[in-house]
């Protein structure tokens, strides 16, 4: 029986060329999610065993929808990938003239942050109804980025939301990993797709810096195996301890990237508590 997979953005760029690569090796039945219909039948027309579902990832209700009636129709899910992001070109910096400034507006938080927390959330469900022989084998992976690793000034609340999401994933990873679920963010730089053809990127990021997408595609292929990893700088981490993990994919290969470590022990015994840990 084929797996399944639910990819949101997944009508082009990133979440395209996973839907892709999957699709191609016979084995997963590939639902594509994304708001604009015409683009999503055209992706799923183009690729065998890839449905396309409208749905705007910050919207609850419509995505729950999507998610349930991929679950009734396969009485699975095995791998979900939070893809749907927006990047950000607005000058968070810029002057007003006026007594109140304007209100900076809300889309990229409830994109990126709202829409991968929903879809988090649904997976989790999800997941959890699905056959017990999928356990250990469920897959989550959220689209964080280099944006999510360091500051950026350029893009400030792009990446504070992209920031969010590694922090989602070590918070949850070790509770999920209880119930077969591996949750790891992807962090990648700057990666050769659509949203390139913007000229502010051309003239920010130098081309010999761009990643592959295939590079990308392989390490989520990597994750999807459950196998051992091995990092660019030689880090391997057992199959079986790879959750809650952040991935930066740089170059032609990645890194695991550990969180801060402690300074003194009141900080380990105060994130101690905050785990639930004994």
């Amino acid at each position: 029986m084929a797996k399944v997979a639910l990819i949101t953005g997944g009508t082009s760029g990133m979440g395209l060329a996973v839907a892709k690569d999957l699709s191609q090796t016979g084995s997963w039945q590939v639902n594509i999610i994304g708001t604009n219909q015409e683009r999503g039948q055209e992706a799923a027309a183009s690729l065998l065993n890839v449905t396309f579902y409208q749905a705007d990832v910050r919207n609850y209700q419509q995505l729950a929808a999507v998610f349930d009636q991929i679950f009734n129709a396969t009485d699975r899910i095995d791998f979900v990938f939070a893809n749907a992001g927006r990047a950000d070109y607005t000058d968070f910096f810029a002057k007003s003239e006026t007594g109140i400034p304007p209100e900076p507006g809300s889309e990229l938080v409830d994109v990126n942050v709202n829409g991968a927390l929903y879809t988090s959330y649904l997976a989790m469900h999800y997941f959890r109804r699905s056959p017990e022989l999928t356990k250990g084998h469920r897959n989550l992976i959220l689209m964080s980025s280099i944006g999510g690793l360091y500051p950026c000034m350029l893009t400030p609340v792009y990446s504070s939301t992209k920031h969010a999401l590694i922090g989602l994933t070590r918070s949850v990873g070790e509770r999920l990993w209880e119930d077969g679920i591996r949750v790891n963010a992807l962090c990648p730089g700057v990666v050769e797709t659509p949203l390139l053809a913007n000229e502010a990127f051309n003239a920010i990021f130098p081309r010999e810096i761009l990643i592959p997408i295939d590079v990308v595609t392989g390490v989520v292929s990597e994750l999807l195996s459950g196998a051992d990893m091995v990092d660019a700088k030689g880090m391997r981490v057992a199959g079986d301890e790879m959750h809650s993990r952040a991935l930066h994919v740089s170059g032609k290969s990645f890194l695991f990237i550990e969180k801060p470590e402690f300074h003194d022990a009141q900080s380990r015994i105060t994130w101690a508590a905050m785990m639930g840990h004994k």
